[in-house]
C-alpha cells in the first residue's frame, strides 16, 4: 500500500476535476487540509512529498507544489529542503462534559429519523496517525468505513468515516444502513462507556462537496467522535463532516454545578 493510500481513499485520489471554477492545487490544498484539521494527520505526522502528490492524485509537479506552498502559508505545514513536509497544526479549544446517556438518545433518534449510504468498507491496516490513536500493533487491522447520511427527503447533509477495531461479525452494508454502530460493537463484546467529540470547522474537498451538494472548498462543520470501552480502550474513531445549512449542533449546558 502507498503513502497516498493509507491517507485517502481510492474515491479521494480520483477525485481532484479539471473543470469547473477550483483550481487544482486549491482542490489539492482543500483534501490535505481536511486530513490535517481532523487528525488524521496529526502534529509532527510526516506528509507525502510532491512526487508522491503528483504520481497518485495524476497532476503535476507544479501543482502539487503550489498546493503544499499553500498549507505552509497558513501554518498547517513545515517545509524542509530535502527532507518531508511535516504537520505543524495543532488543535485549540475549550472543553465542555455533557452525559453520554443524552448523547446516545440522540444519536439512536437520528439513525431512526435518516438514512445510510454506504460507500465503501474495507478491513485494513489503518493510517500511520489513526493507527497510533487507537493504538493498534503493528499488524492490526481495523474496519475502514466511508458513508453518507441522508434526511427523509433523501437530501446529503452529512459525509462520515470511519476506523473501528476488534470487529470480527456484523459489519456488513446491510448492518450499517440499517443499525447502529454501537449495537454492532456491543455484540463484538465493546460496550462503549464515554465518548469525546472535538468540533472544527475546514473546507470542503472535491469528493465531499460533490456527495453535499456543496461546491470545492465551501465551509464545512466538522466533528471528530472516540469512542472508548470500559477498559478506556479506543474502539472507534469517527470523523464527521456536516453541510453547514442542513444540520446544526446544539449543546445545552447546565450551570448548576458552577453556581452551587
Amino acid at each position: 500500500m502507498s503513502v497516498l493510500e493509507d491517507i485517502f481513499t481510492p474515491a479521494e485520489l480520483a477525485s481532484l476535476r479539471t473543470e469547473g471554477p477550483i483550481p487544482l492545487y486549491h482542490q489539492l490544498y482543500g483534501l490535505l487540509k481536511q486530513r490535517i484539521v481532523s487528525g488524521v494527520l496529526g502534529a509532527d505526522a510526516s506528509l507525502p512529498t510532491e512526487a508522491e502528490l503528483s504520481s497518485g492524485f495524476s497532476i503535476s509537479r507544479i501543482t502539487a507544489k503550489r498546493g503544499m506552498d499553500l498549507l505552509a502559508s497558513e501554518g498547517l505545514i513545515v517545509r524542509r529542503r530535502g527532507r518531508r513536509s511535516s504537520v505543524a497544526y495543532q488543535p485549540k479549544g475549550a472543553e465542555h462534559d455533557a452525559p453520554l446517556v443524552g448523547m446516545l438518545a440522540r444519536l439512536a433518534e437520528m439513525s431512526r429519523e435518516t438514512k445510510v449510504k454506504v460507500l465503501n468498507i474495507d478491513h485494513r491496516l489503518p493510517p500511520p496517525n489513526i493507527a497510533a490513536e487507537l493504538v493498534t500493533s503493528e499488524h492490526e487491522q481495523v474496519h475502514h468505513v466511508t458513508r453518507v447520511r441522508y434526511d427523509q427527503q433523501g437530501i446529503p447533509f452529512a459525509y462520515y468515516e470511519s476506523w473501528t477495531r476488534g470487529i470480527e461479525q456484523g459489519f456488513t452494508v446491510e448492518a450499517i444502513e440499517h443499525r447502529q454502530r454501537f449495537d454492532i460493537m456491543a455484540e463484538n463484546g465493546h460496550r462503549i462507556s464515554h465518548i469525546e467529540q472535538f468540533l472544527s470547522a475546514a473546507s470542503a474537498s472535491p469528493l465531499v462537496a460533490e456527495l453535499l451538494e456543496l461546491h470545492a472548498g465551501d465551509p464545512v462543520l466538522t466533528l471528530v467522535r472516540q469512542s472508548f470501552d470500559e477498559d478506556g480502550v479506543l474502539i472507534d474513531l469517527l470523523h464527521c463532516q456536516y453541510h453547514p445549512d442542513r444540520f446544526h449542533y446544539r449543546m445545552n449546558l447546565s450551570a448548576e454545578e458552577y453556581l452551587a
